[in-house]
């Protein structure tokens, strides 16, 4: 499942939820720490792990 990393803009805190992608657009994501909606999704790298060599 993906990970999404996320940043509150009431608390400024920074926190990461795992979701499905489908889930991840239905629902609007809450702050843990002050249970703000007000939080922006953050820009981060990932890795691609395949099977095949290279």
């Amino acid at each position: 499942m993906p990970t999404y990393d996320y940043r509150c803009e009431s608390c400024k805190k920074k926190f990461t939820v795992v979701q499905s992608i489908s889930q991840h657009e239905k629902s609007r994501t809450a702050c843990p720490r002050c249970k703000s909606r007000d939080v922006k999704q953050l820009i981060t790298p990932f890795l691609v792990k395949t099977s095949r060599k290279s």
